[in-house]
């Protein structure tokens, strides 16, 4: 069965979804070693670990949008980025129900 250009074109998607992802993880996982001397911790130390993840986990989240945006699937991962943070700290903005009156 040949290759639709639809089909192409769903292909070359996905294509570069997965080369925004590549890129990004690559970058998010050489900023701290450039930014991580900067605190003063010794590597391997509690600490240490707790402020690497800390840091690259919203350099991720910037990174992936800045590299969406150059290849324009930024729509695409902002749907998905507010869908993440919508799930992750959803239950952070629900307030239980006011309590109820009895009616006498």
């Amino acid at each position: 069965m040949p290759a639709t250009p639809s089909r192409w074109k769903t292909i070359f998607n996905y294509a570069i979804i997965l080369l925004i992802f590549a890129l990004t993880g690559t970058t998010a996982a050489w900023a701290p070693r450039l930014l991580m001397p900067l605190t003063g911790l010794e590597k391997g130390t509690w600490a240490y670990i707790v402020v690497y993840f800390v840091l690259i986990t919203p350099i991720y989240q910037v990174l992936l949008l800045i590299y969406a945006f150059i290849f324009g699937r930024f729509h695409y991962f902002w749907s998905k980025q507010k869908l993440l943070f919508r799930k992750l700290f959803g239950w952070l903005k629900t307030s239980p129900p006011p309590p109820s009156d009895p009616q006498p």
